[in-house]
């Protein structure tokens, strides 16, 4: 599911062209297809987390899955925009309710000491339904109509939302070792509002959220932009620029996405300080690599500052999750886990491109390199530049912005060190106690001599 749904989103960029030139659709309407996607599955996934919680979750997979099959097929039968874009939004709210139930799934199913390479075979399914969507699927618009390629990558859709309901439905938290009686009470009880509350001060939690947004939003603005500046400042040609691009940002998810995932393994349980700490130190040195890539003169240091900067920015994804999985009660992870990916699309890559655009645009006028700011610019090599028929750009200063954000993310991973053994222990305490005690185990307060009993 998650491999076909990557495959639709990166299919639409691939043969907007087309679909621009024979639906009459602007620039501007062809550039909102892809926000109105963002913008549904963000805005959905509260109300599929809490959901998630509370009903059965292969019903809802399939429905929600059910949704984005149908949804697909009708991005292929549309005739207008307004039918586009009704079912690009049908298709981030498909998505977003099979993501949501998904990892709330693959956590109850699988032991704690698979849970990071479960989560990265899972995440690792979005860059190859990319790698599939601009190559296999772009050829076949080519070769048929984009129409058709949309109908063949919604169609199989049904099938697998049928299957959804053969999926199990394990009592949630079954893989946390507590018995299953005392489960299946807190499975039928469900979180209290306090529960809500704690879950926003859990800093663990939070550290991760904040971690995952600010390295997608450095990652979303980084790949938008690159062709661009491999073509206006480095002088390279689209040939010489895309399919390198295209396996290098292949290669690094895949590296990156596993490498995290065999690290929340090996250290979940005997280091959790770990899940922290080897992302963190990671994402600071992505900033380095990034610079690389910036500043090198080279292919070879270019295409390897970039395989090294978004292998580390994939690294920490599956550490991430798996964090919030030992933090969270596993009643209510659906809405922790929707939070999560409505923050990284709302505060992360829905506007990191435009916020890049517009740094690229105001630095490349000349009164704005007259200021301080610009002069500062300048010094380190941002400067403007021209290609025929366009005004000058500043595609160096738009660049730089990934920058800060890799050092925020990489600073609030760091932050989270200290917290995460004790959150740990008070999520199991709290899963081993009636739900009437959850108040004495909650984060931050102390806890009963017989909490755990």
């Amino acid at each position: 599911m998650h491999l076909l749904d990557s495959v639709d989103r990166w299919l639409l960029a691939s043969v907007l062209r087309q679909v621009s030139d024979e639906l009459e659709i602007a620039e501007t309407e062809a550039g909102w297809l892809s926000t109105v996607l963002l913008l549904a599955f963000a805005i959905s996934c509260p109300v599929i987390g809490y959901l998630a919680d509370r009903m059965r979750r292969a019903r809802l997979l399939a429905v929600g899955f059910a949704i984005w099959s149908l949804a697909t097929v009708a991005t292929g039968l549309a005739s207008s925009f307004e039918q586009l874009e009704a079912a690009r939004a049908l298709v981030g709210v498909g998505g977003a309710t099979s993501m949501v139930v998904a990892l709330t799934l693959l956590m109850d199913l699988f032991p704690r000491s698979l849970r990071g390479r479960v989560l990265a075979a899972y995440l690792i399914a979005m860059p190859v339904g990319a790698g599939v969507a601009t190559s296999l699927g772009s050829a076949l618009a080519r070769a048929t109509s984009w129409q058709t390629a949309f109908l063949l990558v919604g169609g199989p859709g049904l099938a697998l939302a049928l299957l959804a309901l053969l999926v199990p439905e394990p009592v949630r938290g079954h893989s946390e070792g507590v018995e299953i009686p005392r489960l299946r009470v807190h499975e039928r009880v469900g979180p209290s509002r306090e529960d809500y509350v704690d879950l926003m001060v859990n800093s663990s939690y939070t550290y991760s959220v904040f971690g995952i947004t600010f390295s997608s939003f450095a990652l979303a603005g980084l790949v938008y932009w690159l062709p661009a500046f491999l073509t206006v400042v480095k002088g390279l040609t689209q040939d010489q620029a895309n399919f390198p691009l295209g396996m290098t940002f292949l290669a690094a998810a895949l590296l990156g996405t596993a490498a995290g995932g065999w690290v929340a393994d090996r250290y979940a349980t005997a280091k959790p300080r770990a899940l922290f700490l080897i992302p963190g130190v990671g994402i600071l040195s992505a900033i380095l690599f990034v610079l690389v890539a910036i500043y090198g003169r080279g292919t070879a240091s270019i295409f390897g500052g970039l395989l090294l900067a978004e292998g580390m920015m994939f690294f920490n994804m599956a550490p991430c999750y798996t964090v919030i999985a030992s933090v969270v009660m596993p009643n209510m992870r659906g809405v922790a886990y929707a939070v999560v990916l409505a923050a990284v699309h709302l505060l992360g890559d829905i506007w990191s491109p435009s916020l890049m655009g517009w740094i690229i645009n105001t630095f490349g006028q000349a009164d704005s390199m007259s200021t301080s700011f610009g002069r500062a610019l300048a010094a380190i090599g941002a400067v403007p530049l021209a290609i025929p028929g366009r005004d000058p750009e500043n595609v160096t200063a738009g660049m730089l912005l990934v920058v800060p954000a890799l050092l925020i993310s990489g600073i609030v991973l760091l932050a989270g060190l200290r917290h995460l053994p004790r959150e740990m222990t008070l999520m199991l305490a709290k899963l081993k106690a009636p739900p009437s005690r959850r108040s004495a185990t909650r984060p931050g307060a102390r806890q009963s001599p017989r909490a755990g009993g």
